[in-house]
């Protein structure tokens, strides 16, 4: 039998499933594919911006971006723009890039469904925010090789 992982925040009752993103959930799996790599987002914590960082691009930017139009050095020229200045606040935010360092600070686990605690079973009245960080991801990344993919799975759809 196989033991499946889900990363869950009892604090904000939310829960990423990597089933969602079209992988495996097993603890294995989440440690060696691409969609592991999306708690750098809900983990970040700091109050400035800096190279290689996650800041909240400029409308225009992101219908270039959208547009794929500009080579890959137009747009981190114009990203590298907006480095330098404080973090705005996310966490709280309903629009734009709500899931960085949302969970920072928070209880999260990941939790096998093999666990007594209850959590894994409590988890599943908690809100599903995989389709969200995913799309947040993809535009975080803008490198098609690692973007992920939403697709609800049985349980959570």
């Amino acid at each position: 039998m196989r033991q499946y992982f889900k990363a869950i925040n009892t604090q904000k009752q939310e829960y990423v499933c990597a089933h969602c993103m079209d992988g495996g959930a097993q603890l294995w799996e989440w440690a060696v594919n691409p969609y592991g790599a999306i708690f750098m987002l809900l983990l970040r914590q700091s109050t400035e911006t800096c190279d290689g960082d996650y800041v909240e691009p400029p409308e225009d930017l992101l219908r270039i971006i959208t547009m794929k139009e500009h080579p890959l050095a137009v747009v981190l020229a114009q990203w590298n723009a907006v480095e330098g200045h404080p973090m705005k606040d996310f966490k709280e935010s309903v629009v734009g890039c709500w899931t960085v360092g949302r969970w920072a600070g928070d209880p999260v686990y990941m939790i096998g469904d093999y666990d007594e605690s209850g959590l894994y079973e409590e988890s599943k009245s908690y809100r599903n925010i995989t389709r969200d960080l995913v799309e947040q991801w993809n535009r975080f990344v803008q490198l098609p090789s690692h973007e992920l993919s939403y697709d609800p799975c049985e349980s959570c759809g």
